[in-house]
């Protein structure tokens, strides 16, 4: 192999490699967004089962908000998200949510409808949901 053609194949691996790492990090960006709205999710769950005296709904949305509160800052940091940015995410599914519920916890259903089974999947298993928008 000649010099040039040497020199050729490393100049287009370059831009492979910088494509697979943006591909990479859009994909936690994504999940990270995820993360943030399903954590929202889990708060307002929460929320609406003390108010209904629903202990264990409760303590196992409180759990699951932890952990994909967690999950979303290191996901945030490995993008190098700063915590402005994770904070204005999760303003704005705030936004959203508190529109469906429309303060009251009887519009839970739409809530529901809109985020649980995604954010089930997300709390059951965040890794499989990465892999997931990676394999794309």
């Amino acid at each position: 192999m000649t010099l040039r053609s040497m020199l050729a194949a490393v100049l287009l691996l370059v831009p492979a490699a910088a494509m697979a790492q943006e591909e990479k990090k859009t994909a936690v960006d994504v999940v990270q967004a995820e993360l943030s709205i399903c954590v929202v999710y889990y708060s307002f769950v929460r929320g609406c089962a003390i108010e209904k005296a629903e202990v264990n709904v409760a303590s196992v949305a409180t759990a699951n908000a932890d952990k994909l509160r967690k999950f979303a800052f290191q996901a945030g940091q490995t993008i190098r998200m700063d915590n402005e940015a994770m904070i204005a995410r999760q303003k704005v599914a705030v936004e959203q949510q508190q529109k469906l519920l429309d303060g009251k916890c009887e519009n839970m259903p739409k809530l529901d409808e809109a985020y649980g089974a995604r954010c089930k999947q997300l709390s059951d298993d965040p890794q499989a949901i990465l892999d997931q928008y990676l394999k794309r």
